[in-house]
């Protein structure tokens, strides 16, 4: 009779740990999941923040969600808002407004090395006195902090190859689709 205990308890034992690890690893699936949704969102919502300093001129804000690499290689921040106030003059003066700048939902979210990537497409809408166009362009979302804030890199005058040459750490995965020409409307 003892031995059949002995034999019982070692077989409730492993049945224990099976199913203790069964549900560990349902949670960290779950985990997993949850922790895209809530990088994804975190993503969305310092690129709606780029945008919206953008578009009201805080030039200052919007080059501090830029990729470093970006801004060094236009000779620094300064430079970089002048750049941006002397293309949004020149769009001025034609009487061009950026009437939206719109974001669909983030890539899944990869990791390559320290850092967390992934790609959002971008949609601004600029409208004419007599015409509207809407524009298109991937931006590279990348986080060294383990997704509290992000840097964006804008595809849209570069091609893949010059992209990952500036950017070696890219994960292999990231997708840089064509660019995409605008769609122009007349009112």
């Amino acid at each position: 009779m003892a031995g059949m205990l002995k034999k019982f308890n070692k077989s409730m034992i492993r049945l224990l740990i099976v199913f203790v690890c069964s549900i560990n690893i349902l949670f960290a699936q779950e985990r997993s999941s949850l922790d895209q949704t809530s990088l994804k969102r975190s993503v969305l919502g310092k690129a709606n923040l780029m945008a919206s300093a953008f578009k009201s001129g805080d030039y200052k804000t919007y080059v501090s969600y830029l990729h470093p690499i970006l801004i060094s290689g236009v000779g620094g921040e300064a430079k970089m808002m002048g750049v941006l106030d002397k293309q949004m003059r020149q769009l001025k003066d034609k009487k061009v407004m950026i009437n939206e700048i719109a974001f669909d939902t983030p890539t899944d979210i990869l990791q390559s090395k320290n850092e967390f990537q992934c790609t959002i497409s971008q949609h601004t809408v600029l409208k004419s006195v007599n015409s509207k166009a809407i524009t298109y362009s991937t931006l590279i979302a990348i986080s060294v902090d383990k997704g509290k804030s992000w840097k964006f890199i804008d595809t849209s005058n570069m091609d893949a190859s010059m992209v990952r040459k500036l950017f070696p750490n890219l994960n292999s995965k990231i997708i840089i689709p064509p660019k995409q020409k605008p769609l122009v409307s007349t009112d």
